[in-house]
This record gives structure tokens, C-alpha cells and sequence, in this order.
């Protein structure tokens, strides 16, 4: 299980404000979590990456009628994955679980609270009918400025921006002319 098999897939079904959000709150849980269990340090992203296998399975489970066998197997193929991984890190001493367990809950709890929740909606159409849509009616939605990819794009430019500019202002001494 690594960042480039699960992230593509948890960003391009939950956005990309949901997605950090998610992988965010999943890091933080995974650390919080080992903490407070283990007296090793956590080091590494592992559990923001358990995160988003947890918020995928919440996905799928929630959403399974929607994906038929393909999200089943889907969903069987991501606990999988954890339950090899999390018995992997329990056969190796220097293996942090505590805080996968925590990115895992985390990252299900965001899901839960945030992740696509899929809905048939009733529409009238052109003709006089009605015709049915696949609407998201998650509990909680994630602010438009941080949703819109390129809101958050050249939010993101601009903080990169303003840092390079205080990176560079910093090297200048306060006052050049003294010596």
C-alpha cells in the first residue's frame, strides 16, 4: 500500500479540497494516537497513507449500491491490504501501528463526516418525465475556496511566492549601510 497506488484514486473520488483535508486529519490522528499509545516516535507519512485507505472503504461501504461487485471487491482489496499491512508492522519491532491505526480512524472518521455520500436524485427532464441523477450530499462540505482546485492552486502559488520573497528579505541585514 503506498501514497501512489491509494492517492490518486481517494483525490479524484473526493476532491481535492476533501482529499487534504482528509489525508491532513488522518496524519494528525495517526500521530495523536501514537503519542499517546507508544513510547517511539512516529516519523513518516504511513498514517495520513492509512487514512486515506480507511476514508476509501468508509466510501465504498456507504456508497456500495452505487459500484455493485466492483466496489465489493474493491473494498474486500483495501481491508486486505490493511490487515496485511497492520500484521506486517506487528511482526517488525520498529513499526509504529499505533499510528496507522490512528491515520486508519482518522481518515474514516473524515469520510464519514465529509466524504462523497451518493444519492439518487429525481429530476424533471426536457420531455415531461423525470429522469434520475447521482447527486453528493456529504454531512459536512469543505469550504468552496479550499474545494476549487484552482482557488487552491493559486493559494497555494502565492504562499509559495510570499515565502520565497521572505526567504530572500531575510538575507538582507536590517540595515546594509552598517557594517
Amino acid at each position: 500500500m503506498s501514497m501512489k497506488n491509494i492517492g490518486p484514486e481517494v483525490e479524484r473520488t473526493f476532491g481535492n479540497g476533501r482529499f487534504f483535508a482528509t489525508y491532513f486529519a488522518a496524519g494528525a490522528a495517526g500521530n495523536i494516537l501514537s503519542a499517546v499509545m507508544s513510547p517511539n516516535p512516529s516519523v513518516g507519512a504511513s498514517g495520513a497513507v492509512f487514512g486515506l485507505c480507511g476514508a476509501y472503504s468508509v466510501f465504498l461501504a456507504k456508497n456500495g449500491q452505487f459500484f455493485g461487485s466492483s466496489g465489493k471487491r474493491g473494498l474486500n482489496a483495501v481491508k486486505s491490504s490493511m490487515a496485511s499491512n497492520l500484521l506486517f508492522g506487528f511482526m517488525s519491532p520498529g513499526i509504529d501501528n499505533w499510528g496507522h491505526i490512528g491515520g486508519a480512524l482518522g481518515g474514516a472518521l473524515v469520510a464519514h463526516l465529509m466524504g462523497p455520500q451518493l444519492h439518487l436524485m429525481r429530476v424533471p427532464s426536457i420531455n415531461g418525465g423525470h429522469t434520475e441523477i447521482i447527486v453528493d450530499k456529504p454531512l459536512l462540505r469543505v469550504p468552496q475556496k479550499v474545494n476549487s482546485p484552482d482557488k487552491t492552486q493559486l493559494m497555494f502559488q502565492r504562499m509559495k511566492r510570499k515565502m520565497q520573497y521572505d526567504r530572500y528579505y531575510s538575507d538582507l541585514r536590517a540595515r546594509p549601510w552598517e557594517r
